[in-house]
């Protein structure tokens, strides 16, 4: 029991370490960097995000409602341009809808109001969903109208965004990407000079050239500075988380790394912004940092928030890892079998041992109970064999006393002649018949079925007959104390108050009727004994 005690601890323990083994076998080399807590947030935002969506669906419908009571153009106006902007983090074909209806209304507008802004909210909204060179050519022919001061920095702060898509869209094409860098620094420069510093626009330009110019320090309290004055929910604070991550990637200090861009990634759900970098930027670092289930999780949000919205940017950006993750988890997956095949064969070699044990247990447990029976027996056996021996010692201490008795009182009396002849005429003998009931009763106590195992050694028409009430013959009677270890006629004359050559007769006599003639008193010695004597052929 102790063994089966030992393996079953010893099973249980590979049962437990078998999935920690798997866990950290799928474990990269930073996986300590992971900010669990922030990951834990995020996830928890990611399964709050349709609560984020109806709230921005709430507000939409308002704005709806709101253009079913106007019909003065420049209220419509701005209200389309409204609902594109509101869109196009989300959703850019109908932002593209709602800048056309503002276009549309540019005929109609007062003076005051420029027309420019809805070919402006286009732009913006091809570029997201990715439709670069309708947006180009319409930037290009906006570029000579402008006028305004308010316009030329709404038509730079759209260019900056369309530029950003077109270098996300390009990849490693460096050619390309540095000609519209150019294009994406000169709007920063010109917004920058435009713009006052207390703008959040300004700020956040300036926060990112700082981490351009990798002013690290500069940069990080800037940045922190920016996150405390916006709600979460702004797209700025996203953007800015954004950038924050970029310098603690640059210290080596990837837990917050990966807590910024976790922010970042809770901002652009909360604000219901399709089109931010932080979760696929996110997903790829988590992937390589082991967290597959993570990794997994995030890529599939926003695959399907990108194809919701239809923002090309993400796709573009997150297709090359859904083969990387893809292959991650089947690998996962197969390690995931075999250590489910482990787990079994430990559980078939427990149920073996188990069952090996147990039955080991429950023959010595039969042993046991046969020794204990085989105890109970022999005790009981040696009882009778005392009971029975105080009763023969009783009756030869009862006969000697009537034959000294017998004898005093014929001596006393001067009948010695008389004596001398009840002895030479055998009288004394006669008393013998208790003694040999005794005999018979111990004999048959001890062995129960002692003439049943005699016949079986007789030949089948010398077989012995006794009623349950018939003494044991001579016969019988003697072979009994052969079967008790007195084998010498001599002695069993001795006892028995026969002649030697009674005795003889007799045994003779069993012996022509055995099957067995030769081995016939050994078989006899061997009755009931544990060996069981030699059965006859």
């Amino acid at each position: 029991m102790r063994h089966l005690l030992v393996l079953i601890l010893a099973a249980f323990s590979l049962l437990l370490l078998a999935p920690q083994c798997a866990e950290k076998d799928n474990r990269g080399p930073g996986s300590t960097a992971l900010p669990h807590q922030a990951l834990d947030a995020l996830n928890a935002t990611i399964d709050s995000s349709e609560i984020y969506q109806e709230r921005k669906s709430r507000e939409i419908d308002s704005l709806r409602r709101n253009l079913l009571q106007t019909q003065s153009p420049a209220e419509r106006y701005a209200a389309y341009l409204t609902l594109s902007e509101i869109y196009r983090p989300m959703e850019s074909d109908s932002s593209i809808v709602y800048a056309r209806k503002a276009i549309g209304l540019t005929s109609r507008l007062p003076d005051s109001i420029s027309g420019i802004r809805g070919e402006l909210a286009l732009v913006n909204a091809l570029g997201t969903a990715g439709i670069f060179p309708r947006a180009i050519a319409l930037l290009d022919s906006i570029a000579p109208t402008l006028s305004k001061r308010e316009d030329r920095i709404e038509y730079w702060k759209v260019s900056r965004s369309c530029y950003s898509y077109l270098m996300a869209s390009i990849g490693e094409n460096q050619e390309f990407v540095d000609y519209y860098r150019e294009k994406y620094n000169a709007c920063d420069d010109s917004l920058l000079m435009n713009l006052p510093e207390s703008d959040l626009f300004h700020r956040f330009i300036f926060c990112e050239r700082l981490v351009n110019s990798q002013r690290w320090t500069e940069a990080r309290t800037k940045i922190k500075e920016l996150l405390k004055d916006v709600p979460q929910e702004s797209n700025f604070y996203g953007m800015a988380a954004y950038q924050l991550a970029q310098v603690y990637c640059h210290n080596g200090d990837f837990r917050n790394y990966g807590a910024s861009l976790a922010l970042a990634a809770e901002s652009d759900i909360k604000g219901c912004v399709r089109e931010g970098m932080a979760l696929p930027t996110l997903a790829g670092w988590v992937y390589e940092n082991g967290d597959i289930e993570n990794a997994l999780r995030y890529v599939t949000y926003v695959m399907e928030e990108a194809r919701d919205g239809n923002i090309h940017t993400r796709s573009n950006t997150i297709a090359p890892m859904l083969p990387l993750i893809d292959r991650s988890l089947q690998e996962k997956s197969m390690a995931s079998r075999r250590n489910i095949l482990i787990v079994c064969i430990v559980i078939t070699i427990l149920l073996l041992a188990t069952a090996a044990l147990l039955s080991i247990t429950l023959i010595g447990s039969r042993k046991r109970r046969a020794a204990q029976r085989k105890l109970e027996a022999t005790s009981k056996k040696l009882e009778s064999y005392v009971g029975n021996f105080i009763g023969l010692c009783s009756n030869y201490a009862a006969r000697l006393e009537q034959q000294s008795k017998l004898v005093t009182r014929k001596v006393s009396s001067g009948q010695s002649d008389e004596l001398l002849k009840m002895i030479n005429s055998g009288k004394f003998n006669e008393s013998n018949e208790e003694f040999n009931h005794l005999i018979d009763k111990a004999l048959l106590d001890l062995f129960p079925d002692f003439v049943e195992q005699i016949n079986r050694l007789l030949l089948p028409d010398q077989q012995i007959s006794l009623t349950p009430a018939s003494p044991l013959t001579p016969e019988l009677r003697i072979y009994a104390f052969v079967r008790l270890g007195v084998d010498q006629s001599s002695r069993i004359a001795q006892i028995l108050g026969y002649s030697v050559n009674t005795v003889y007769s007799y045994r003779n006599r069993m012996r022509n009727r055995a099957i067995d003639r030769e081995n016939f008193d050994r078989q006899v010695s061997a009755i009931g004994s544990c060996e069981g004597g030699e059965k006859p052929v």
